[in-house]
């Protein structure tokens, strides 16, 4: 009976951690959404919740109704040009990467060739090197292939990622060998034999892989503000950045374009979050 009781018990303890630990995260979600929906009367107010749920601010914020002072919005048709670029950008992104690693992984883990082993340590050792450190080269690179405030300049940079190569190689690693002979022996190239047989059984690792390389896109910042200057071409979080400028004041529009902004990533992990966790979960870490 005692072996009975600790278990429920350490189940609650479990439970009540991890609600807390929930809560704590969502808190600042919470308030976002909170403040969002305020008037001008209740920013005024250290209140936590709004005397009334202002949900307009969301329409409204993201379209620029109001005229911010000193001037005129700097982009007419709202966010949806720049949540059209960051889309597109994080798309194209994702499924180059994906593709590229994919291809780089299984090549590095079922492919024999002279060399193999020194070129996945030197993929290793990109992962040392900090994103600040390759920035100045990569401008100038980017400034002398003339893709300066392009799309491209977003794209080409973060293709392919050494995390995603060392991902889908540990995963083909634990792909049986018999499977591939088997396709080698009924006729298949090397091609075929990937397309068909090996990549449809790596999609945990895919939608991992995925889901990374689209948040890390869609929230890229940075180097976003350094390669592009037309509004027309602003990602979301530069885009950001320029509405915080003019509604400086207004809180609870930049609240609601925020929380606008988080919800696609929201919504994919939502979508994805078994494949995500299986991914995570059976990807071998084995050499």
């Amino acid at each position: 009976m005692i072996a009975r009781g600790r278990l429920p018990l350490g189940r609650l303890v479990l439970h009540l951690t991890l609600l807390a630990g929930a809560a704590a995260m969502l808190l600042p979600f919470l308030f976002m959404v909170a403040t969002a929906c305020k008037d001008e009367a209740d920013l005024s107010r250290p209140a936590l919740l709004p005397t009334k749920w202002h949900w307009e601010n969301f329409p409204r914020g993201w379209m620029y109704t109001d005229r911010p002072q000193g001037g005129v919005p700097w982009h007419r048709r709202g966010m949806t040009p720049s949540l059209l670029v960051s889309a597109g950008v994080a798309v194209a992104t994702t499924g180059l990467t994906v593709l590229l690693s994919a291809m780089g992984g299984f090549a590095l883990a079922k492919l024999r060739f002279r060399g193999s082993s020194w070129w996945f340590a030197a993929i290793l050792a990109t992962l040392m090197v900090p994103g600040q450190v390759t920035m100045v080269p990569n401008f100038v690179t980017i400034a002398r292939l003339g893709l300066y405030d392009s799309l491209a300049a977003l794209v080409l940079p973060a293709l392919p990622l050494a995390f995603g190569i060392f991902l889908m190689r540990q995963f083909f690693l634990d792909l049986p060998d018999s499977l591939l002979e088997a396709a080698r022996l009924d006729g298949a190239g090397p091609w075929r034999t990937f397309f068909r047989i090996a990549l449809p059984q790596c999609r945990p690792a895919m939608v991992t892989l995925a889901i990374f390389t689209f948040m890390g896109s869609w929230n890229s910042f940075l180097w976003p503000l350094i390669v592009l200057d037309s509004p027309d071409k602003f990602t979301l979080p530069v885009a950001l950045l320029r509405f915080s400028e003019q509604y400086v004041t207004k809180e609870n529009y930049l609240m609601a374009v925020s929380a606008l902004t988080l919800l696609p990533i929201v919504l994919l992990f939502l979508c994805f979050q078994r494949a995500f966790m299986t991914g995570v979960t059976t990807t071998g870490l084995k050499e």
